[in-house]
């Protein structure tokens, strides 16, 4: 999408979000052998879509360019965002920013979000400003041992020199509270993440990828 400013037009931002997931494996306990990828990442992809759906739409249009990357192999080690990192579309050093959507969970409406290496970049002070205004607390990643920073596609912009993260909601759902959030986001993690049973539910609440999609 060109941007409108002819002296930022030749400046890009990048919205990635993978869109392979497992394909077909070992059955689960069910017989199911089918790794959809629901959550992982069919979410972001849903992001990613809407948000390219919405920006085209939007009159003016961003002062820079931005593109949408749909990229592969992310579940292989990050090798279609590396492709990406390596061959972009302008020179890295006109890629202001790369947001990157992976694996949003559809819980609810939260209050906190998690902006995983943010504050590795110059973009950060803007990111608390504009969470301010959406009365969303930056909290830090609530499963560092998990690696996240090291294992989506914004670390391989980041590499290359391109300011980058992930844009993740964090775990305190209104209503349902943080402890709540945790116990999702662990029972995801041991019954669903990469397994057959990563499927879409007709009973998500949508308000969670509508908040990460506007901010």
């Amino acid at each position: 999408l060109t941007g409108s400013d002819p002296k930022l037009r030749d400046e890009g931002i990048i919205y990635t979000a993978h869109h392979d997931h497992l394909g077909i494996g070992r059955p689960d306990e069910r017989g199911d052998a089918i790794y959809n990828g629901a959550i992982d990442n069919a979410s972001g992809c849903a992001i990613l879509l809407e948000m390219a759906r919405v920006w085209a739409n939007t009159k003016p249009a961003p002062k820079r360019s931005v593109y949408f990357a749909s990229v592969a192999a992310e579940e292989q080690g990050l090798l279609g965002s590396a492709y990406l990192g390596q061959h972009p579309p302008i020179p890295a050093g006109r890629i202001a920013l790369n947001l990157n959507y992976d694996a949003i969970p559809e819980l609810g409406h939260v209050r906190d979000v998690v902006l995983n290496g943010a504050e590795r970049t110059t973009f950060y002070p803007s990111a608390e400003n504009v969470t301010r205004q959406m009365d969303l607390t930056i909290v830090p990643d609530p499963e560092p041992e998990q690696g996240h920073y090291y294992r989506s596609d914004h670390f391989s912009l980041g590499k290359v020199g391109i300011p980058a993260f992930s844009v993740e909601p964090g775990h305190d759902v209104v209503g349902k509270g943080k402890a709540w959030g945790d116990q999702m986001s662990a029972d995801y993690r041991e019954h669903r993440y990469h397994q057959p049973s990563d499927e879409f539910n007709p009973n998500w609440d949508w308000s969670e990828g509508v908040q990460m999609a506007q901010l």
